[in-house]
């Protein structure tokens, strides 16, 4: 495994829209041209950095990420989408992209406290990941789709620095 992102752009959008999760879980994450649009119209708002990332493993696109930070917060980071496509399910690459997710935001965003995302409820492996590297629930439901947001700090977040 030698994964990397690489920011989308004109060399590899087509990459990311071609990517595809197994039909039931259609509805855990958008779809490759919803997250692209989001961040593309910046849905977040204006202070919001959106960076739309493909995930690769060597030349090969497996996966996508989206992230929507405020770089002038301590705790407005979010892991908005991530996605590994159907066919790379199942190989650790899930986890391995939520880490890299984790530390590239740490990384940029030295100011940055907590990072949130939110999670289906009936998504049970991708909660159990979070779970594992210290996201714990936060108590407060997406306003979009009414599921429950995790968060990631404390010593929890600091051992990603």
């Amino acid at each position: 495994m030698k994964l990397a992102f690489r920011l989308v752009d004109s060399s590899n959008w087509r990459a990311m829209l071609a990517l595809k999760v197994h039909p039931e879980q259609a509805t855990f994450v958008a779809s490759p041209a919803r997250s692209l649009s989001i961040c593309y119209v910046r849905a977040f708002g204006l202070e919001y950095e959106h960076l739309p990332h493909v995930i690769c493993d060597g030349e090969d696109a497996i996966g996508y990420v989206t992230v929507a930070c405020d770089p002038n917060s301590n705790d407005e980071y979010w892991i908005d989408d991530i996605m590994i496509d159907a066919s790379r399910q199942g190989n650790g690459y899930g986890r391995a992209a939520i880490e890299m997710a984790i530390r590239m935001i740490v990384e940029r965003y030295p100011r940055c406290a907590t990072i949130k995302l939110t999670c289906f409820r009936a998504n049970h492996i991708a909660a159990h990941i979070y779970e594992s590297l210290g996201f714990r629930k936060t108590g407060k439901l997406n306003e979009e789709f009414n599921e429950p947001e995790y968060a990631l700090g404390g010593p929890a977040l600091a051992r990603f620095r």
